[in-house]
């Protein structure tokens, strides 16, 4: 056997000769600040916690309500108005049965339509609808949302989609109470656990958990051999129980006017 080491007509390498078939070299990673990491991470907390509850619900305050469009209502009644009035004073100049009968009629029709307008706008005079403010405090809510922004910088992906969750209950809870043209209906105790649950629940088991050091959050057995994130999974998970509940609860109440006008029809249908 020829040595290639010692023969002259064969050339040795390490690596491969053939730069078409020899692997890239591997470009070195540059080296990224912590803190650069860290603003990544909080950034993308943010877009799955999405916006804010202070700022959804400051856009459904001013959404427009029935009291806002009642200004162009009023103007198509008078519209209507006027022209059953021309077509009333049409038949008695022209001594038309057809033509008096319809402007009589028409004149009919938009006075119910107007009598009716005015009772729902005596209505929303008396029950007006709640307001934000009326159910959390705007500071509350900012310290809220601070806390779940700050937890989801450092939470597992699983707690984060819990905070979501929370705050889609708080939405909706929030949406039925504001709907309900009680105004007691925000000193109920679905009101009252709201409330606080926005006040002081959340943030404060948030922030207890956020003063354990990060390294020992899940790992560091604090109380019935569970971690701090295992605890405060835990408490949310209670909270979101009871906000369920809470829902499901103001649904039902949202449904009495229904359930009444059903039991009207009955009786009326039945001749009692």
């Amino acid at each position: 056997m020829n040595d290639l080491k010692k023969n002259k007509n064969y050339v040795v390498a390490k690596v491969q000769v053939n730069r078409r078939t020899q692997a890239a070299a591997r470009e070195a990673q540059p080296v990224v600040a912590r803190s650069v990491l860290q603003r990544i991470s909080k950034a993308q907390a943010k877009r799955q916690l999405g916006a804010s509850l202070s700022k959804r619900l400051a856009v459904a305050d001013q959404a427009p309500s029935p009291a806002r469009l009642l200004s162009a209502s009023s103007v198509f009644q008078a519209v209507c108005a006027s022209f059953s009035a021309v077509g009333l004073g049409l038949g008695l100049i022209q001594r038309s049965g057809y033509m008096i009968g319809g402007g009589a009629l028409a004149l009919s029709l938009v006075a119910m339509w107007v009598l009716l307008s005015r009772r729902s706008r005596a209505h929303e005079a008396v029950h007006p609808s709640l307001k934000t403010s009326d159910l959390a405090d705007p500071e509350a809510l900012a310290r809220l949302d601070t806390a779940m922004e700050n937890m989801s910088a450092q939470a597992p992906p699983e707690m984060v989609t819990q905070l979501v969750q929370l705050k889609e209950s708080i939405m909706r809870c929030m949406s039925l109470m504001r709907a309900s043209t009680d105004q007691g209906s925000g000193v109920t105790e679905e009101g009252l656990y709201l409330r606080e649950t926005v006040r002081r629940y959340i943030p404060d088991s948030i922030d207890a958990c956020l003063l354990v050091p990060s390294k020992d959050r899940s790992t560091l057995v604090m109380d019935d051999s569970k971690s701090a994130l295992e605890l405060l999974h835990d408490q949310l998970q209670m909270i979101q129980q009871r906000l369920d509940a809470s829902e499901a609860k103001l649904s039902q109440m949202a449904g009495e006017a229904l359930v009444r006008q059903q039991r009207f029809l009955v009786s009326k249908t039945n001749g009692t």
